[in-house]
């Protein structure tokens, strides 16, 4: 019998983009009787039900703490796996074993710099040429390496020289909840009209675009800011209070998935105006929970919403703002919108990312 390894210390939802992604593919995944699987998880993880049906090792360091590398070196030689698979670049850098990668991104290459971190500037550049050393070791030691997006895809290829046959996309998708009405009930009397933002507060995510489109709105529309975790919540507060839109804008913070999906529901226009992303799940939420998007005109955004999402210059908040009041205004092209958002998302699932994944198993495997 062949044992195959998942590394799920980052699984969940509080883990955003990446625990989604790990978690949908552990859910998505056949029973072999021919394979076993063994996940790697932190403390939550062990004791969690949706991860019952596998064997399961513990892990007590962070993913990116120097002694998480010395700790994974040792459970890999208990589990002897003839392949892992690490959902990050987090490789464990002296395991010679044959290894499945995903990156689902390159942004710290493309967003670096004493403004991209919380840090005193001389451990962030110590910790930034570390994470270079160990994504080049990632990405020559991999076996195959899995992208989001066929963007990515292209910029592994002319950063690292790699052929095109080492690379795979696998399009993620849109849990089944966002499709249907939620049950749940939140208190939204002072938020009509709203626009929606959700993810983190990292400078490459232009959060600081989108206020100042609010700002020139004067009142037109009220945003609300829903963000699970983020180092930058600070610094934000701090642009709603210079720009002074405090009685504009509502930062919700951390919410449940059901609070999170009425808010998608009842929103006018959902906004995505990251200058880097991955994969961009949050706009495919939202248009899956029936909300028209606008995203910015950059990275991968384009390839996954194509033309069911309005797009603007990055950096343009006037054109935001143009376009956040053309979607409220006009009915027909929000009524448009909705229809192709609907129609885009049928184009994503995770039973078929993890279907195509098992794939590079078998095919690493052989």
């Amino acid at each position: 019998m062949r044992t195959i390894c998942i590394d799920a210390r980052l699984w969940g939802t509080q883990h955003t983009g990446i625990g989604v992604y790990i978690e949908n593919l552990i859910d998505n995944l056949p029973n072999d009787p021919d394979t076993k699987i063994i996940l790697i998880v932190d403390k939550e993880g062990m004791t969690d039900q949706k991860l019952g049906k596998f064997e399961k090792f513990l892990a007590h360091q962070h993913p990116y703490s120097n002694l998480a590398q010395i700790e994974m070196l040792l459970l890999l030689w208990k589990i002897k796996p003839d392949l892992l698979h690490v959902p990050h670049f987090t490789i464990p850098v002296l395991w010679r074993g044959k290894m499945v990668v995903t990156i689902h991104d390159l942004i710290k290459h493309l967003s670096r710099g004493p403004d991209t971190t919380t840090r005193h500037p001389f451990i962030y550049w110590i910790k930034y040429f570390q994470y270079l050393l160990v994504v080049w070791l990632t990405v020559k030691r991999a076996v195959t390496i899995i992208v989001p997006t066929k963007y990515w895809k292209d910029i592994l290829m002319a950063n690292y020289g790699l052929p095109e046959s080492k690379i795979v996309v696998t399009y993620e998708g849109v849990a089944g909840e966002f499709l249907h009405p939620s049950r749940d009930s939140i208190d939204l009397p002072d938020y009509n009209p709203y626009a929606l933002y959700v993810g983190n507060m990292y400078p490459h995510k232009n959060i600081s675009t989108l206020l100042r489109a609010v700002k020139k709105l004067n009142g037109r529309v009220l945003l609300i800011l829903v963000c699970a975790r983020s180092v930058f919540t600070k610094r934000i507060e701090e642009q709603i209070h210079n720009l002074q839109v405090e009685k504009w804008v509502k930062f919700l913070g951390s919410v449940s998935q059901s609070e999170l999906i009425t808010l998608y529901q009842h929103a006018s226009v959902f906004v995505l105006p990251s200058l880097i992303e991955g994969f961009g799940l949050t706009g495919l939420e939202a248009m899956a929970s029936g909300v028209p998007v606008i995203a910015a005109r950059a990275s991968c955004l384009p390839e996954v919403y194509g033309d069911a999402a309005i797009y603007f210059e990055p950096k343009n908040e006037q054109e935001l703002a143009n376009k956040i009041t053309e979607i409220i205004e006009n009915k027909q092209l929000r009524n448009e919108l909705i229809a192709k958002g609907k129609k885009q998302v049928k184009k994503y699932s995770w039973a078929k990312m993890a279907k195509q994944t098992w794939q590079i198993y078998q095919n690493a495997l052989h």
